[in-house]
Parts: C-alpha cells; sequence; structure tokens
C-alpha cells in the first residue's frame, strides 16, 4: 500500500501544480521563507531526492533547480521513476515510501493553501496514512526544522486539514498582510 499511496500522493501535487500560473510564483506559503516557485521546486526535487537514497546515496536536500515553466509535468516525470524504483527494489529496504507520501501530502496542502485552493477534492486515504506515518515516524522527535509541533485542526476540518495541523501548519491559512 505504501508505494500506491505515494503515486496518488505525487499525483495529486502534480495536477495542484498543473494549477500554478507565472502570477502565483511569488504568492507566500505556509513554509516559513518561501514563495509558490519555492515550494513548487520542493515538491519537484524530492522524487530525485529519494531516489538517490533508494540508491544508497546522501539525499542532498538542497537542489536550487528552478522548475517554473514545466511543474506538474517535471512532478510526474520524476515521481514516475521514483515509483519505478519502488517497484523494482520493493518495500523492504529500509526506506519507507509511505514517509515520502506524507512528506508530499504535507506540501501539496501548503501549496492548495497558498493558492487559496480547497483540499476537500483531494485523496482523504493519502491524507490519512500520512498522519499515522508521521505519527509513528516522529513521535517523541517532533521538534525539528521540517514539523512544528503538533496544532488541532478547526471541528469540520477535512483530512488534509487535520494532516496540516498535524504537521505544525496553522489551519486554515492566511497570508500576512
Amino acid at each position: 500500500m505504501g508505494v500506491l499511496a505515494l503515486q496518488r500522493a505525487l499525483t495529486q501535487a502534480a495536477d495542484l501544480l498543473d494549477e500554478v500560473v507565472a502570477d502565483d510564483l511569488t504568492r507566500p506559503t505556509p513554509c516559513a521563507d518561501w514563495d509558490v516557485r519555492d515550494l513548487a521546486n520542493h515538491l519537484i526535487g524530492q522524487p530525485r531526492v529519494f531516489v538517490t537514497m533508494l540508491q544508497g546515496s546522501p539525499p542532498g536536500w538542497n537542489g536550487r533547480e528552478d522548475y517554473a515553466e514545466r511543474l506538474g509535468e517535471e512532478l510526474r516525470t520524476r515521481g514516475n521513476a521514483l515509483i519505478n524504483l519502488w517497484r523494482e527494489v520493493g518495500e523492504g529496504v529500509m526506506l519507507d515510501p509511505d514517509w515520502q507520501a506524507a512528506e508530499i501530502a504535507v506540501h501539496t496542502w501548503d501549496l492548495a493553501a497558498a493558492l487559496g485552493r480547497s483540499t476537500g477534492d483531494l485523496d482523504e486515504a493519502v491524507a490519512q496514512r500520512a498522519v499515522v506515518t508521521m505519527d509513528r515516524v516522529l513521535g517523541p522527535i517532533r521538534k525539528g526544522r521540517a514539523f512544528a509541533d503538533a496544532r488541532q485542526a478547526p471541528p469540520g476540518s477535512n483530512d488534509y486539514e487535520h494532516l496540516a495541523a498535524y504537521a505544525g501548519r496553522v489551519v486554515p491559512w492566511v497570508p500576512e498582510p
């Protein structure tokens, strides 16, 4: 199921990236110090990082490529390479496709929030599994650079909003004036 959840997470992130237009690239996001361009580039770069890790090399998280002209297409290409490698190596390795899906899912919420778009139509099973995975992986070592302390999502929140709150995001997110 992990690779399937990752594939679903990548697909819906790519679909959302297809909605980004040039004027959106400078919008702020819930990720401190990142605009939509930075977030999109991070999302697109993640599958390559995950492929590198699956191949046994250090991740090298800090790539600064700019994909502004081909966002969704580029994520699909890189995502397909990652999914194909997962199918080749299987899920018995030390890495976790569910963690990778959770990372993609959280940033999908970040992107949707920055675009002012609802996440109510996204695959709720991906978000639910991401919360379980994050809880299992992060547990008591939660504080770090990537995720703040968990928050409570407001009543009536959808599964992606609950995931975002669990990842320390303020839900609903409103950009500062």
